[in-house]
């Protein structure tokens, strides 16, 4: 491991203090007003950088008369005897705006807009939160906060941060978690410094700077804030390994779409192998990609290079060739990428639609790549796209790019299903990655800062340092030899997994938060709307707020039980464990493999699943067989909807299916598509024969639904007009135009939907 250059010490990161923690939230040091009234907010996971801005160049030696020849500077000398210039050429039709213009650029343009600041989008919404809290404040107290700010004192700003810290309700009646650390009350204080110098074109003066970092102290200790620093946690490639395993074979999260989970993939991978921060991620188009056929060097078979730039960053570009016999390819992102491209039918080469056809090409003599271009038209695409409702279920949104809330919110919940105690992020992956090139003998500091985007190495110090010691300092000291592979065992987040720990409740300890006082008060509210507006009550607003506020308390209520439980078992199960092995009972050697845990994933899952977690080949011919097959297998599971959160249609005791049994000497898996081929043809002829059938001809013709909901058959065709009011025609904006897939048909709007389903499938609405 290399010998890292140290930091150079400023005032604004002094290690000499002696403070406490709760003042180290708000100490920046003398010169705060210097340095700290630059600093841009970024996103809550305090990825802060320093000012990125680059230094201009010193162009004093262009003015010294030796240097005079050095320079070529191009003059235009058509001048005329009269020392006229010839305007002909300056006022021609391609160089755009009459003189009038620029005059009026002297005269009349606002130079308040050239000092604007140009923020990243999650730091101007950092400053209109923090702007719009000042504004409801002063609205509060009955003032005008035009003046309030321009006239802003200690005390005004002493009593608006109390006052964000009393506040437990926000907009509509939702409860608000409050500020519960110093560090975000520092922040705050941070951004709304910004906010007014946007507003006064001004800086805060050091002396009220520093009198605030003491008021914000006390206020810190009066409201008992938290002084505790979140551990970076660091999601390393093994961990990543788990948590994408899991993702590939998991029931228990479903999304909306299939391509939702190769999208997930995707972006670890990428994360993993390149440090970016998940914004950036998150806009990458398919113009900010390119994809090669690269010879090998060594004489080897060719290889895919992927190529990608965030653009929308710093611009780094990161290459990553591809790994022949690669130990597993879940950690491929060769395979998802080419997957997604091939689902997109994103290739310019009119011929190039799947995996084997990369396999077919070949090099030209003299030449080094193959360039596989992809579709010009295609280049503002985002490859990670968001879900969008449809009439006929979800799709893929064409143009609108996946949202970083969506992408945390998955993330967290596979973290659960992997086990981890700890809660995963998207930043984990940076974090992780950060260190990893932090370790690594082939990065040097000023790489390591490029590929961070940062300006100097204090900022991953600060803020990507692990707070845990990853070396085995007792050997170092001792003289040893470390032991590195225990020291990376005992730091990886795989260390903590626990299978068997709750990942949510119980039905019993789910009902049980109907006993609490709020829940009974509320519900009894609820009755006596019932009984005041009988028939009605559902369209009283009143009515619905009550409705909300039941709903958010049970939430609440369960998601602290949850936390209860989980943190008892946390501190019983491994006495539990202790005892029982002293007691003299043996473990179970009975493991079961992620794939055999999930018996219920979808065919098309199962063989995603399969293909993907295959073991290498013995010779080239059988790795790019498997290569390509785990691409076609991504290619086809996007373009398969999964339907959301929603549990997948209880099966029921009595099939309704008239296809024949298949027999026993028959192949099972061909005599299972012949049932489901039979079942697909007798529920379409339902759909025509029965004057009021029980199947939903939209869902029956919708090919990317799995077989079940294809064919499900409700209860009763009441609950058919149901199901058809809500998924479908809810759904239908005014200028859709619907179709019915089942007859191959479009239809004019929704009206027309309407008397097509009742006067030729017996759907009434």
């Amino acid at each position: 491991m290399r010998r890292r250059q140290q930091p150079t010490p400023s005032p604004s990161s002094s290690s000499d203090s002696d403070g406490s923690d709760i003042e180290s939230c708000f100490n920046t040091g003398d010169k705060q007003e210097e340095t700290d009234a630059e600093t841009e907010p970024t996103d809550v996971n305090t990825d802060i950088d320093e000012d990125d801005e680059a230094d201009l160049p010193d162009l004093e030696w262009l003015a010294h008369s030796d240097n005079a020849h050095t320079m070529p500077i191009y003059v235009d000398t058509d001048v005329n005897g009269d020392d006229e210039v010839d305007l002909a050429w300056i006022a021609g039709e391609e160089n755009a705006h009459p003189p009038e213009y620029y005059l009026d650029q002297e005269n009349n343009s606002d130079e308040s807009e050239d000092e604007d600041k140009d923020y990243s989008d999650g730091s101007l919404l950092l400053l209109d939160i923090i702007e719009g809290n000042f504004h409801r404040y002063c609205k509060y107290i009955r003032k005008d906060p035009a003046r309030v700010i321009q006239a802003v004192s200690r005390r005004t700003l002493k009593a608006f941060f109390e006052w964000i810290l009393n506040q437990r309700q926000g907009k509509g009646g939702r409860r608000l978690a409050g500020i519960q650390s110093a560090s975000t009350l520092g922040t705050y204080w941070k951004v709304f410094r910004l906010v007014y110098e946007r507003a006064t074109r001004e800086k805060i003066e050091g002396k009220m700077n520093h009198h605030m970092h003491r008021v914000l102290r006390k206020l810190a200790k009066k409201y008992r804030l938290s002084t505790k620093k979140r551990d970076n946690v660091a999601m390393y490639i093994k961990d990543l390994a788990g948590v994408l395993q899991t993702n590939l074979t998991t029931t228990k999260q479903r999304y909306t779409h299939g391509r939702q989970r190769i999208q997930t993939s995707l972006f670890c991978q990428l994360a993993i192998f390149s440090a970016n921060r998940p914004s950036a991620l998150l806009k990458l188009r398919y113009g900010d990609i390119a994809v090669n056929l690269l010879r090998d060097p060594s004489g080897g078979p060719h290889r895919i290079l992927i190529e990608f730039t965030c653009e929308f960053t710093k611009k780094n570009t990161f290459v990553l060739p591809e790994i022949i016999f690669d130990p597993s390819l879940i950690l491929s992102p060769h395979v998802a990428l080419l997957g997604l491209i091939f689902a997109d039918n994103a290739f310019l080469a009119p011929s190039l639609t799947s995996a084997e056809r990369i396999s077919e090409l070949d090099i030209k003599p003299g030449y080094e790549q193959l360039p596989l271009r992809l579709k010009p038209e295609m280049a503002d695409i985002p490859v990670l796209r968001k879900s969008i409702r449809t009439p006929y279920g979800w799709e893929i949104s064409p143009d609108q790019p996946l949202p970083y809330t969506t992408l945390l919110k998955w993330m967290k919940r596979l973290g659960v299903l992997t086990g981890f105690p700890q809660i995963t992020r998207p930043y984990s992956l940076r974090y992780g990655a950060g260190n990893a090139f932090n370790q690594s003998g082939d990065v040097s500091d000023a790489l390591q800062n490029m590929m961070m985007q940062h300006a100097k190495v204090n900022t991953f110090i600060k803020h990507y340092l692990r707070r845990t010691v990853t070396v085995d300092t007792r050997a170092i000291v001792s003289g040893y030899e470390p032991q590195r592979d225990l020291m990376r065992a005992a730091c990886r987040m795989t260390r903590w997994i626990d299978p068997d720990r709750p990942q949510e409740l119980t039905p019993e300890e789910s009902l049980s938060v109907n006993q609490d006082p709020v829940v009974r008060r509320l519900v009894a509210e609820r009755e006596k709307w019932k009984r005041r507006f009988q028939g009605t009550a559902t369209q009283q607003p009143g009515y619905r707020i009550i409705g909300r506020a039941i709903f958010n308390t049970r939430q609440r209520l369960r998601a602290a039980l949850l936390k209860y439980v989980q943190e008892r078992w946390d501190l019983e199960h491994p006495v539990d464990e202790i005892e029982r092995q002293l007691s003299g009972l043996k473990l179970s050697q009975d493991v079961k493999t992620t794939l055999d845990q999930n018996d219920e994933m979808p065919p098309l899952q199962k063989r995603l699943a399969e293909t993907v977690m295959t073991l290498p080949g013995t010779t080239i011919e059988e790795e790019f067989r498997r290569r390509n097959a785990a691409i076609d297998a991504v290619a086809t599971y996007c373009h398969f909807q999964e339907g959301g959160a929603a549990a997948l249609p209880r099966k029921r005791s009595s099939t309704r299916r008239t296809s024949p049994m298949p027999s026993k000497e028959a192949n099972p898996q061909l005599a299972a598509a012949e049932a489901e081929k039979q079942a697909l043809s007798d529920a379409i002829l339902l759909v025509f024969t029965e004057k009021r059938t029980t199947t939903c001809f939209l869902c029956l013709g919708e090919q990317s639904l799995p077989f079940e909901k294809r064919t499900y058959k409700f209860a009763s065709p009441g609950d058919l007009t149901k199901h058809f009011k809500r998924k479908h025609l809810a759904h239908i904006k005014e200028g859709d135009r619907p179709k019915c897939k089942v007859c191959r048909m479009g239809l004019q709007h929704k009206q027309h939907l309407q008397n097509h389903a009742e006067s030729i499938h017996g759907t009434v609405s």
